[in-house]
């Protein structure tokens, strides 16, 4: 517990924190309000009640993980900037332990991107069912929260994904660059073979969208959620190998 009270004093005394939580935060939640107000406008006059309360939970969720990139970087900034500084020694010296470093920092974070996720969610979720009120949606219906944690999962691995890297590279610029690959390059790129569909699987980008519903089902929800789960512990796992190996331990 000390170790994870100490990485919440480092993270929320930097103020690169509160601008990234800031724009991811107040970013994602305008473009959640436009983008349920526009959806809810097209809708059929004769949409139950269910269907229109999930419909208000995946247009909320879409608006939610457009904040992954920001919070992302929060991630790659959490750890590259006490490498930079030096920091990183002290850390270390108070806590010899990589892997209890970096599991304190990851527990840090994932609880400040679940909270980001929520101060867009629940505004969200309240305009939304405002703005459907005609359609008397019900409150959360079976398959909601299947996109909820999806969403939230996207959130917290991307976050986590952002700080192995900046574990692993040491740059903030290097490592933010690495993270903008493989959330949004990679992807784009594989669909212009004809093998992306396979590709697409194994990265995190699909399988959180198909959770969100974004995307049509090509696995089971289960798997989506172990591969999204995976591209936060094995970078996470090659983190704690990385810094080992850079100490001269075995």
């Amino acid at each position: 517990m000390n170790a994870i009270a100490a990485e919440w004093i480092k993270l929320r005394t930097l103020r690169s924190t509160w601008w990234a939580v800031g724009i991811g935060v107040l970013t994602s939640l305008a473009l959640t309000v436009l983008g349920a107000a526009t959806v809810i406008s097209r809708w059929a006059p004769d949409r139950t009640g269910d269907h229109a309360a999930m419909g208000v939970v995946v247009a909320v969720y879409v608006g939610v993980i457009l904040a992954q990139l920001p919070l992302g970087m929060l991630g790659t900034m959490a750890i590259s900037g006490e490498h930079t500084s030096g920091m990183i020694d002290m850390t270390f010296v108070a806590t010899p332990s990589r892997a209890r470093v970096l599991t304190a920092k990851a527990a840090v974070l994932s609880g400040v991107a679940v909270v980001g996720s929520l101060l867009i969610a629940v505004p969200g979720y309240l305009y939304g069912r405002f703005v459907a009120a005609e359609f008397q949606p019900s409150f959360l219906p079976a398959g909601a929260w299947t996109v909820i944690a999806g969403g939230t999962l996207m959130i917290v691995v991307t976050t986590l994904l952002g700080l192995a890297l900046g574990m692993v590279l040491r740059n903030g610029a290097v490592a933010t660059a690495a993270l903008v690959g493989i959330v949004l390059m990679l992807p784009f790129v594989a669909n212009m073979f004809s093998w992306g569909d396979v590709v697409n699987r194994f990265l995190p980008t699909y399988p959180a969208l198909q959770l969100i519903e974004q995307v049509p089902d090509i696995m089971p929800t289960w798997t989506a959620f172990t591969v999204l789960a995976g591209w936060a512990v094995i970078p996470l796992l090659i983190g704690v190998f990385t810094g080992r190996r850079s100490a001269g331990r075995p």
